[in-house]
């Protein structure tokens, strides 16, 4: 029988198979290299770590070293951080390495604070492996902040407590605002949902000045500075957040209803559901004091009396409130002063005119404004609109001079979330003393008028000059107490 002879596609199956090892070969070799990349770049990158560790405890020595002269003798404090940072092996004079000492820090969350020493040391490393992807070096830096201080004091004259909320003081509209201690906000901004995480807000045709020399305008989150506006304060984002230094202070002991109210120039007897009014203010059924200029009522003026005023206090069109001195404990309600309603503080009842602008101003008072069981927590409004409002900060004579509450003219309760709003308008609106919001906004508006204030904690700010202009002016206040030792940063 004659043999058939073979077919051309009996070979295809042997040069399929070497195509396919030709590919595996690829393939490996390619694996191979990947992995001596990984292997090359992970061992520059543990050295790199090595070399940080190294750096960073260098940088917290040498800083701890310095903090012991940082208060008495800077130049001492600064030498004596190179010393150690040599003794680790960190020279500046080396070409490859860079040993800076700031008195005071430049960078972290202790930027320009006295009493703090900052220590940074940067490196360049040459790589090992890392030249096969083209990096011959790596940059390698450590810093460590110091102090020697127990109790730093840290002034401010508004501080804003919201450790989240975006914008937690934000100024806007055409008015000039004059702070004469620093401006703070504790939030970092991370309630933010665009535009990153504010903390700190100036837009619009607005102005924010700080006059202090050594005063800034400070959060924790970035600082916002947009519009045809300025900000001449020295702007420190990133800053670390202050203590409140009212955090402890406890409500005033609710006091007895007040005495009945005295009217000043004429006989007309108290209104209803005010102090000696029929019927009178109740704590079981709290119902507004309304001194409202209705009939024979309009335009008159009264004395107040400190004490408890169970159902809140409005004073409206032209109707004048002197305020005695003392604790005035809205139990419910809130204050009203608006539409030309005065609100005045004297120290003696015949400082009190039938003419505000005749009587003379003193005494001093706290306002508490809280809330009763039959009785919500209302709002603090005082809207001068060409009126009178001039509140003096509180300060007990006898029996205890020395009284926690002295020098605070509003407080409001830690449960009570209304807002406390304070608006120029086209009058001179003067808040002498600390204003204390911990859980609330206020918003303070010139509107075209002049709003003195000395000293503001909130939870939040709002401020819409509108053509006027807002002065914190720091007379009086506290200061927030940093208790700070050793390595912080």
């Amino acid at each position: 029988m004659r043999s058939r002879p073979l077919s051309s596609t009996t070979s295809r199956p042997s040069r399929d198979h070497d195509n396919e090892r030709g590919q595996i070969l690829v393939l490996f070799a390619g694996g191979l290299i990947a992995l001596l990349l990984i292997a090359a770049l992970a061992f520059d990158v543990g050295m790199m770590l090595v070399e940080r560790r190294d750096e960073q405890n260098a940088a917290d020595a040498a800083a701890l070293a310095g903090a012991r002269y940082v208060l008495t003798d800077t130049t001492q404090a600064e030498t004596t951080a190179r010393d150690i940072a040599a003794m680790n092996g960190f020279i500046d004079s080396d070409p490859n390495e860079v040993v800076n000492v700031y008195i005071p820090p430049l960078h972290g969350r202790y930027v320009g604070l006295p009493g703090f020493i900052e220590v940074q040391i940067q490196s360049t490393r040459p790589s090992i492996f890392g030249g096969v992807i083209g990096r011959a070096n790596w940059p390698i830096g450590a810093m460590g902040v110091a102090t020697n201080s127990q109790n730093l004091t840290f002034p401010f004259g508004m501080l804003a407590l919201n450790p989240t909320m975006c914008k937690a003081i934000q100024i806007t509209g055409t008015g000039i605002v004059n702070a004469y201690a620093n401006v703070q906000s504790n939030s970092n901004g991370s309630g933010c949902t665009s535009g990153g995480p504010i903390g700190f807000s100036r837009t619009g045709g607005s102005t924010v000045n700080v006059y202090a020399s050594d005063a800034t305008c400070r959060s924790v989150g970035n600082i916002q500075d947009q519009g045809s506006g300025s900000m001449t304060c020295t702007k420190a984002p990133g800053s670390f957040a202050l203590p409140d230094p009212l955090r402890n202070l406890p409500a005033p002991t609710k006091p007895a209803l007040a005495a009945a109210m005295h009217p000043v120039g004429h006989t007309l007897a108290p209104p209803r559901n005010c102090p000696g009014g029929s019927p009178a203010p109740s704590e079981g059924s709290p119902q507004v004091c309304a001194l409202s200029p209705t009939g024979t009522y309009r335009n008159k003026a009264w004395v107040l009396f400190p004490g408890l005023y169970p159902g809140g206090l409005d004073v409206d069109q032209g109707t004048t409130a002197y305020l005695m001195p003392g604790i005035y404990w809205i139990g419910g309600g809130g204050l009203s002063v608006q539409t030309g309603g005065n609100i005045f503080t004297v120290g003696a009842e015949a400082d009190a005119k039938a003419s505000v602008s005749s009587s003379t101003w003193g005494g001093g008072v706290l306002i508490y404004n809280s809330k009763l069981p039959a009785s919500a927590g209302g709002p603090i409004t005082l809207d001068g609109s060409g009126a009178y409002i001039k509140l003096k900060a509180y300060h007990a004579v006898a029996p205890d001079p020395t009284s926690i509450y002295n020098n605070i003219v509003i407080f409001q309760d830690r449960t009570v979330t209304s807002t406390v709003t304070l608006n120029g308008a086209a009058s001179v609106t003067q808040v002498e003393g600390i204003v204390y919001v911990p859980a609330a906004q206020i918003k303070l508006n010139g509107n075209g008028g002049f709003l003195t204030l000395d000293q503001v904690i909130a939870d939040n700010y709002l401020i819409d000059g509108g053509g006027g202009r807002i002065d914190v002016l720091h007379g009086v206040g506290v200061d927030a107490v940093i208790v700070a030792a050793g390595l912080v940063d």
